[in-house]
């Protein structure tokens, strides 16, 4: 099987660090095309920046559809905000998974009530709009930003990680979630770095998105053998 990543942030170590930890859940058994939009902006920060990587993103999605004779399997934005995923899904025969939606989905399953947390002071507001056209919002209990502006991600994770944990013990305090999606290509991969406290989940987006992106391509799979 193969699969196109596409990052929709224009920071190609970014790219790199979730390609690398998608080869290595998915298996030898997936092919992990990654991409970087290069025409985009290096961290999504805004609706302008939301706007100007997805149309980078459907870009690229229609190159690799149209280009590679070799052809996919799915299709996963990297990036939690999605942009361009209704574009990507109209011109794609194939699922296209985003982190948000993936991540929400494993939360609703696992618990019901949860709490976001994510880097960007003006994502908060960004992602309630999403909630809310999603029809879940009512499920959301809070979402907190995190300020990176003085970080250089990935190379700075250990101070994305701490103030990760800090955030997440406030709002585990605050909040008393049942799940914590950690959403952010920023983040993906920190998650599994913090400790886990009896009653709470914790969600890594991207480990979401690639399950998910894993369970719709044996579910092809499957029923092209039935």
């Amino acid at each position: 099987m193969r699969l196109l990543l596409l990052n929709g942030n224009a920071n190609l170590a970014m790219t790199e660090q979730m390609a690398a930890k998608a080869r290595g859940l998915l298996g030898a058994d997936v092919d992990v095309v990654a991409e970087t939009a290069v025409d985009s902006v290096a961290y999504i920060a805004s609706r302008r920046d939301c706007a100007l990587s997805a149309a980078a993103v459907v870009g690229l999605a229609e190159d690799h559809l149209g280009n590679d004779a070799e052809g996919f399997d799915a299709i996963l934005l990297a990036c939690f905000g999605e942009p361009g995923i209704s574009a990507v899904r109209e011109i794609s025969s194939v699922p296209v998974v985003g982190m948000l939606e993936a991540s929400v989905l494993s939360a609703l399953q696992l618990g019901g009530r949860f709490s976001v947390i994510t880097p960007g002071q003006r994502w908060p507001r960004m992602i309630e709009d999403q909630l809310n056209d999603l029809g879940v919002a009512r499920h959301c209990l809070g979402i907190d930003a995190i300020a990176i502006d003085d970080l250089d991600l990935p190379a700075q994770r250990d101070l994305a990680r701490q103030r990760l944990a800090a955030t997440l013990e406030a709002q585990r305090s605050r909040l008393a979630p049942d799940v914590v999606i950690v959403g952010g290509a920023a983040f993906a991969g920190l998650a599994a770095q913090l400790t886990q406290a009896q009653g709470c989940r914790v969600i890594d987006c991207l480990d979401a998105a690639l399950v998910q992106v894993q369970a719709m391509m044996l579910l092809a799979t499957a029923h092209g053998k039935g």
